[in-house]
């Protein structure tokens, strides 16, 4: 896959390289055309594991008062058990790696057709020199920002109506203990697995339960997928422009590649998630009131009002726990790029 940048065609970062001479597996030809999926998966799953304890204490932190995430971390494994740090891991390792998956897999098939934004963008320089090589990056940049944009926003809004029930489910599964502690409620029968937890959130709340939240989830991945993809790819083109033509630092053999991914993912990583923070703030505060009302009525207690929350602009107690999920974000974006665009260089 290509996109046209004025009068010079180009890969897009995301897509990776064929390069069957140095392969380390290659797959049978019918599964050629999932490639880009299989490899987003398999980087999905290794993510989702590495940086799901960071998803759980970020979460308590978004919902409940804690003093910082080391002592968040430390009341939840004195509390409930290191083992509470995975509670809830099946769900995400289910969604978020099939979630990931589609969602680059409907980036790189939505991204031909925004590319048609690039008849407003600048044209490229045809020369050759290191100086000339530099700007024409920033133009590659600036040109495929909209369109990465544009195909990771279509993308995440996609996913999203996969991705809410699973991720609530999660939610819940993360906040039952704590949430029932603070109410003061201790229902004889809870759920204990995945597939019981979104039992009861349909038994209580209907098919519709499981949708909680929906809107603030709509919202926050759509923007979030186009600035992830976008500010991944961007900052990719732009380390790029400092490169050899043979890929390298100038001055050494390091290849640039590898200090570009790390950089890129890391970036968009932290960006993202610090502009589409507050909204998440809201859907994990509006889902946790879902949550309440559940655990009220296995303790056969009357459920209370949700309060509808309204997006405003982003005050201080609407970043609580930003700290511990940049530092998730960084984590998972570096290990789910670096593991993304090594299976797709070396599995052809």
């Amino acid at each position: 896959m290509t996109l046209e940048t004025g009068r010079k065609t180009v890969a897009p970062a995301i897509a990776g390289e064929l390069d069957s001479a140095n392969a380390i597996h290659i797959l049978p030809e019918r599964f050629h055309a999932w490639r880009p999926t299989l490899m987003s998966y398999t980087a999905s799953l290794f993510s989702t594991i590495v940086g799901f304890p960071l998803d759980s204490i970020k979460t308590r932190m978004q919902t409940h008062h804690f003093n910082g995430m080391l002592d968040c971390l430390t009341k939840t494994v004195k509390a409930e058990g290191l083992k509470s740090l995975f509670r809830g891991v099946t769900a995400p390792l289910l969604s978020s790696s099939i979630t990931k998956s589609l969602g680059v897999s409907s980036y790189t098939a939505t991204k031909p057709y925004a590319a048609l934004l690039q008849k407003y963008t600048l044209r490229p320089i045809i020369t050759h020199d290191r100086d000339s090589q530099r700007k024409q990056a920033v133009i590659l940049a600036i040109n495929n920002a909209p369109v990465s944009f544009a195909a990771g926003f279509v993308s995440g809004g996609l996913c999203s109506a996969f991705a809410c029930p699973f991720e609530f489910t999660k939610l819940f599964q993360q906040l039952y203990i704590l949430t029932q502690g603070e109410l003061g409620l201790n229902p004889k029968k809870m759920p204990k697995t995945t597939f019981q937890f979104a039992k009861t959130i349909r038994k209580s709340q209907g098919m519709s339960g499981l949708f909680s939240g929906f809107r603030y989830h709509l919202l926050r991945d759509s923007f979030g997928s186009g600035l992830y993809f976008s500010i991944y790819e961007t900052s990719k083109l732009l380390i790029d422009g400092f490169s050899t033509k043979n890929g390298k630092i100038y001055g050494t053999q390091v290849p640039i590649s590898t200090i570009s991914i790390a950089i890129s993912g890391a970036c968009s990583g932290v960006f993202s998630w610090i502009l589409v923070f507050p909204i998440d703030t809201v859907k994990s505060l509006y889902q946790r009131d879902v949550v309440s009302n559940i655990i009220r009525g296995l303790a056969l207690k009357p459920a209370q009002p949700i309060l509808v929350r309204r997006l405003r602009l982003p005050t201080r107690e609407m970043y609580k726990g930003l700290s511990v999920s940049v530092t998730r974000s960084v984590i998972t974006s570096i290990a789910f790029f670096s593991c993304f665009e090594y299976l797709m260089k070396y599995v052809t």
